[in-house]
């Protein structure tokens, strides 16, 4: 198992710290009631396309720091984020920073994640095969940890799925109709990536859960979406048992601005030996500033799911 002090030297110099807003979703207890029960972990989530940093940096650490999760998966976070993962790391000195390379490049979906809870095995970084090469932020990222308390493995993916556009060269021919079909079919190529790298991750370290999020630029109505449920997938939105933000508004806006009517393409989904507790969408004055996407968070038991 590698070490986490190794990671830290390495890692410190490229991360930020991120501080989210207060969100109605909360940690369940991880400690039994009695000495004769098992202990049922959980931890808290969080996915948030950062907007490449050009939003409020500020506001999006204290988000990060007020919310405080486990786990933090950020798309769309490239250089003009750095100081702000610096920012949270200094803030929550138990964060450590992952997948911030690929190769040499910048990654655009790293992870943060809690090192008094968890203990790292293993994490790594690759681009989406299916997405157009001009853009460099359509990669995945995974990370195979242990809850510190159970000794319970837990195999977590981040990514940001694929588009397209006539504005894309090459595709400047092509009309909007026929750029979204095209991006349909990445779209379902990313998540048969996904599933792919979750049994090659559980070949190599057992039989793991598995719960993958981001900015998946697909919703519910699409049939990547649906691609992902016929694999023994579950969305928070539609499956937490307590509590689930479903306010009929979009997780994208412009910056700034008020999120509209529409369906969500950010989503955090888990298999059936996780289960979802809370599902959230931020919406607070500070989450709009700091990306044109609000963040998603969820509870996770590290159980299995009375609903699958």
């Amino acid at each position: 198992m590698k070490r986490l002090f190794l990671l830290a030297a390495s890692l410190l110099s490229s991360c930020a710290s991120v501080t989210p807003s207060v969100s109605s979703s909360s940690s369940l207890p991880t400690t039994p009631s009695s000495k004769e029960q098992a202990v049922v972990p959980s931890y808290k989530i969080m996915s948030w396309n950062v907007y490449l940093g050009r939003g409020d940096m500020a506001a999006l650490a204290d988000v990060v720091e007020q919310t405080r999760p486990d786990i933090i998966n950020f798309q769309e976070c490239t250089d003009p984020c750095k100081n702000m993962l610096r920012d949270v790391l200094t803030r929550v000195e138990e964060y450590v920073l992952v997948c911030d390379k690929i190769d040499n490049m910048t990654c655009a979906t790293p992870i943060l994640f809690d090192s008094a809870k968890f203990d790292y095995i293993d994490s790594g970084t690759e681009m989406l095969v299916d997405a157009y090469d001009g853009v460099k932020t359509k990669s995945l990222s995974y990370l195979v940890l242990e809850e510190k308390q159970s000794g319970k493995g837990l195999i977590h993916l981040n990514f940001h799925g694929a588009v397209c556009t006539p504005n894309y060269d090459g595709y400047e021919h092509l009309n909007s109709e026929q750029c979204s079909s095209i991006a349909m079919e990445w779209k379902e190529g990313n998540v048969i990536q996904l599933m792919n790298k979750a049994k090659e991750l559980k070949a190599l370290y057992g039989d793991y859960p598995v719960e993958f999020s981001g900015d998946c630029n697909f919703n519910e109505d699409s049939t990547p979406y649906s691609l992902v449920l016929s694999s023994g997938f579950y969305d928070a939105e539609k499956s937490a048992t307590d509590e689930r933000t479903q306010d009929g508004l979009k997780t994208h806006h412009t910056l700034a601005g008020e999120p509209s009517e529409g369906k969500s393409i950010d989503h955090i989904f888990a298999d059936d030996k996780l289960t979802f507790v809370t599902h959230h969408i931020e919406r607070g004055h500070a989450a709009l500033i700091a990306s044109d996407h609000c963040p998603v968070l969820a509870t996770v038991k590290m159980e299995e799911a009375p609903y699958a």
